[in-house]
């Protein structure tokens, strides 16, 4: 999570925000930029190559270093999947972490563009740890001006998406930043909406599936999603998507149970087999023993 400064406006017709630095280094800031261009394509390079200009007002400062370059870039579906030269891993830490940011703010106010997946030198990007940074939306970082880098905390989740078959559980170690205004247990709901970037895993949840609200009291999560959840099949077995939520939730070491409501209503049945008016808990018999 990150945060940014209040900018000059946001996408209006043919605005585009881009993303700078401010001149402590430790904000991000906007100015507006209008362009005609239309073409998806054109514009993921024009905006690129927009954010290591500079501009001397408005406390804007270049965000991205001349030395890092954009190799090659595709577009399949809703990702834009980003290729970076071997330079990008020589940045300092809050360097990166306000590039990255900026680029994934920047890129999906492209109509179409919901997600970034970020690649180094031909290889996926990696955090510090080797865990894999995965897709990457707007979501992932905090718009609070209060909020600066010194309050952004690295932490290390696991998640719970299913095997190939849909059949049982597998997990899947990430590091995510975390801000101080920030819902944790919110982020992990969402990273599972997502999907996994891992070609033999499964996604557990619709792609459509809102997270209304999620709270946390006297160690029991409460989840309020929209009905896309009871709504919207997902090819995996019965327990999968319950327990992907659940598990990844009572993994974090606050929660002992969670609650599943639809639009704030606990009456509804789960694929009319399992009653969303139950508490549920950690499910280890559901998880794939890891070799």
């Amino acid at each position: 999570m990150i945060s940014t400064m209040p900018g000059c406006g946001r996408k209006q017709g043919n605005t585009y925000s881009i993303y700078y630095r401010n001149a402590a280094g430790n904000k991000l800031t906007t100015l507006d930029y209008v362009t005609s261009t239309k073409n998806q394509n054109e514009l993921v390079k024009e905006l690129f190559d927009q954010m290591g200009k500079f501009n001397k007002k408005d406390d804007c400062m270049p965000l991205k270093p001349d030395n890092v370059t954009m190799e090659k870039y595709e577009i399949l579906k809703n990702v834009l999947y980003v290729y970076l030269n071997k330079d990008y891993d020589l940045l300092e830490p809050t360097e990166e972490l306000l590039l990255r940011a900026g680029l994934v703010k920047m890129f999906t106010q492209i109509e179409g563009i919901e997600y970034i997946r970020f690649y180094v030198d031909g290889s996926p990007a990696t955090y510090n740890d080797g865990s894999f940074v995965g897709l990457m939306s707007p979501s992932d970082f905090v718009d609070d001006s209060n909020d600066n880098l010194e309050s952004v905390e690295w932490k290390k989740v696991t998640l719970y998406y299913a095997n190939k078959l849909g059949t049982r559980l597998v997990k899947k170690s990430e590091t995510i930043a975390v801000g101080k205004s920030t819902s944790v247990e919110r982020i992990l709901v969402e990273d599972l909406i997502k999907g996994p970037s891992n070609p033999e895993m499964s996604g557990t949840l619709p792609s459509t599936l809102k997270v209304l609200s999620v709270s946390v009291s006297e160690r029991v999560c409460y989840v309020n999603l929209s009905s896309a959840f009871i709504n919207e099949m997902v090819n995996v077995s019965n327990e999968i998507p319950i327990y992907s939520i659940v598990n990844t939730l009572c993994d974090q070491g606050n929660i002992d149970s969670v609650k599943i409501m639809i639009n704030g209503d606990s009456s509804k049945s789960y694929r009319e087999v399992i009653s969303l008016e139950n508490t549920f808990s950690f499910n280890s018999d559901i998880v794939e023993p890891e070799e």
